[in-house]
């Protein structure tokens, strides 16, 4: 494969822009500049690759990409009133039509998973896959007893027809409850909590079936690993 088409396939830009990125030798393959835009490379014979002094770990294949994100940023391409959490990603990665997993709100934190691989996303957010989401809540009242149970047994919401409960209710401190469902409504959790006489005050993702945030800091965003894709089956 040229060089230059190579560089598209990672995300770099178009035709003219990755033969100048080439051309300007600014391109290193395996430790040595390279400024033949149609030098011959495949993908198995790349170690390492740079671009303008920048490492980048080779696509070799779909993304499965793992984000913290931070509040006041919005799941959209096209946001409204605060920046993308695509923003987040390298620039290379908006030529790579990457989607999220889902939607996070605007100020809720934490895990979203994001792709290439229509697949995978479908296979993640489809309602039939029942994939389980855990969520650190913090609430404006204390956790009463009579609250967690509301949230266990269900909870009628506006415009339903009928009950959502949660598949698990944890009690971490006297305003912060984990609450896991495998549904996704719009604004479930908040909506639930407010149909059991309380309030969300801050809303994080902690976990999204197997695949959980951990420390990342947020902001960072990593890719998923083998063991991770394969509790999904890909």
């Amino acid at each position: 494969m040229e060089l230059y088409r190579l560089l598209q396939q990672q995300g770099f830009g178009g035709r003219k822009e990755c033969r100048q990125l080439i051309e300007y030798g600014l391109v290193e393959v395996n430790g040595e500049v390279v400024d033949n835009y149609r030098a011959q490379f495949e993908l198995a014979d790349i170690a390492s690759l740079a671009v303008d002094d920048e490492p980048w770990p080779l696509v070799r294949g779909p993304l499965y990409l793992l984000l913290h994100k931070p509040a006041n940023y919005e799941t959209s391409h096209k946001p409204n009133c605060h920046p993308s959490i695509y923003r987040l990603l390298p620039d290379q990665f908006s030529n790579l039509d990457i989607s999220a997993v889902g939607r996070l709100d605007v100020d809720t934190t934490g895990l979203i998973l994001l792709s290439n691989d229509g697949q995978f996303i479908h296979a993640l957010s489809s309602p039939k896959k029942l994939v389980p989401k855990v969520y650190r809540a913090t609430l404006k009242h204390e956790a009463t007893p009579e609250l967690i149970a509301k949230l266990q047994s269900g909870v009628y919401l506006n415009d339903e027809a009928r009950e959502f409960a949660a598949d698990s209710v944890e009690q971490i401190d006297a305003h912060t409850i984990l609450l896991t469902i495998t549904e996704g409504k719009y604004h479930q959790v908040k909506r639930m909590v407010a149909a059991a006489s309380n309030r969300v005050e801050a809303l994080h993702r902690e976990s999204l079936g197997a695949i959980v945030l951990g420390d990342l800091p947020a902001g960072e965003w990593r890719h998923l690993t083998s063991a991770e894709l394969a509790a999904f089956g890909f």
